[in-house]
């Protein structure tokens, strides 16, 4: 059951349950003479927070926002084209190694190492002779003693 309550300083509250009674305002407070001055205070108005400081707070935030932002990005397009430009060493070093790899197996080439052996007026060696201890003889090359 729902009752609404007479007199209430609020106005248009409802209550349920029970009936109270009506609310009144408390007693003012006695009133000086009119020979003695009281200091009054000013009547204040609501506090409310100044607006300019919580504006700049939020402006200095996207500010710091941006430029950290941009940092970044500057900071990941560097590293970008230094990747890049490692990656281009890192090939030219492969086909280098690939070229050096191939120019030892010329070098080492039996008929190359011959070729040079001769031009620095070194001669070929006899076959070489291996000794057959069982038979006690030598066997290849040139002749047996």
């Amino acid at each position: 059951m729902t009752t609404e309550t007479k007199g209430s300083s609020r106005g248009g509250g409802t209550r349920t349950g029970r009936r109270t009674a009506p609310r009144t305002r408390p007693a003012a407070p006695p009133k000086a003479a009119p020979g003695k001055a009281r200091a009054r205070r000013p009547a204040a108005p609501p506090a409310r927070p100044p607006r300019m400081p919580f504006v700049l707070l939020v402006l200095g935030l996207l500010a710091g926002a941006l430029v950290s932002l941009l940092a970044l990005r500057t900071v990941l397009l560097q590293d970008s084209f230094t990747i890049a430009q490692l990656q281009r060493e890192n090939t030219e070093l492969g086909y280098e190694q690939e070229q050096l790899g191939e120019d030892v197996v010329r070098l080492e080439s039996p008929e190359r190492i011959a070729r040079e052996a001769e031009e620095m007026g070194m001669e070929p060696g006899e076959a070489p002779k291996f000794l057959d201890a069982r038979e006690k003889r030598f066997s290849g090359g040139g002749g047996g003693e």
